[in-house]
């Protein structure tokens, strides 16, 4: 049975006549008959009941008629998924982030790419950088956005947008009270880290920029939660200004008035991935980024 055949068959079926039929598929009349003719054979079933004025279906054929659409339906839907697919216009995008993705530039990025890709999926794992790296590399993930200072073989990092670096106090803690901080104001505190065993970056980033010797308590848990323990009064912790535009009860976001005061992001991809709708989320992001940096070049002047 040749799917041509049943595609005839349709034809023959809503014109009520082969030739009519056999006009608008650009076909001789003779070869839809013939078509016609042997799937009729091949399903042991009259079609269509022939006379003068054209042809009906035969009471056995109503049935095989509307069991024939749907599959062609199915058939055209399975086609354009798989172009679709192919020019990166649907499918599934399945991103790796290291935090949730809160606030400006990354709420209004992400939200440029879900106008212009209505028909992408896509899927956020919020992981740790181990994690994020492994996922890239098994191809589990597809895109990371991840910190710029933990750069990682076997995977492309390009730097996306910078974040201005909070510190979030306790409510209650004197720093709260100050409207700026400095680098030297963090030194006696206990800084808590969203860190995991087989990753120390983000602890030496900190490092980097507070100086040596500042106590540090890691903790592997999501962000939400290290917020939690700054609340009960633990401890404090840095955090990107975009995290600081939601509020969290008992938290207190103070600006950190220093040059070094910022973290960078970059996309982050496997060098051998090779898919049409990876660039084309690639191609978004930085539009979006470049968009972010103008906006927040004219509302400087």
């Amino acid at each position: 049975m040749q799917l041509v055949a049943l595609k005839y068959f349709v034809a023959v079926a809503d014109y009520g006549s082969f030739n009519a039929a056999a006009e608008r598929l650009g076909v001789t009349p003779s070869t839809l008959t013939r078509s016609v003719d042997t799937l009729e054979g091949d399903l042991g079933l009259t079609l269509f009941e022939r006379g003068r004025r054209g042809v009906v279906l035969t009471p056995g054929a109503a049935s095989v008629l509307a069991e024939t659409k749907r599959m062609l339906a199915s058939l055209a839907a399975v086609t354009q998924a798989a172009n679709g697919a192919a020019r990166g216009t649907s499918g599934e995008l399945r991103l790796g982030v290291r935090s949730p993705p809160l606030g400006e530039p990354l709420r209004s990025m992400l939200g440029r790419w879900r106008r212009d890709h209505p028909n992408v999926r896509l899927i956020i794992h919020e992981l740790s950088d181990h994690d994020i790296y492994a996922e890239l590399t098994a191809r589990r993930i597809d895109v990371a956005l991840a910190p710029s200072f933990a750069p990682w073989p076997r995977v492309v990092m390009e730097p996306l947008y910078r974040e201005r670096m909070v510190a979030a106090v306790p409510k209650e803690h004197a720093l709260a009270a100050r409207e700026l901080l400095r680098w030297s104001d963090l030194r006696d505190e206990t800084i808590y880290v969203q860190e995991w065993p087989q990753s120390h970056a983000m602890r030496e980033f900190y490092a980097s920029m507070i100086g040596i010797g500042v106590p540090f308590q890691a903790q592997p848990a999501g962000k939400q939660t290290v917020f939690s323990l700054v609340a009960a009064g633990f401890g404090v912790t840095l955090a990107q200004q975009s995290q600081a535009e939601v509020s969290f009860p008992g938290v207190v976001f103070k600006i950190v008035d220093e040059p070094n005061a910022q973290v960078e992001f970059s996309l982050a991809w496997a060098r051998d991935a090779e898919s049409a709708l990876i660039g084309r989320f690639l191609t978004s992001m930085r539009a979006g980024a470049s968009d972010a940096g103008s906006s927040a070049n004219a509302q400087g002047r």
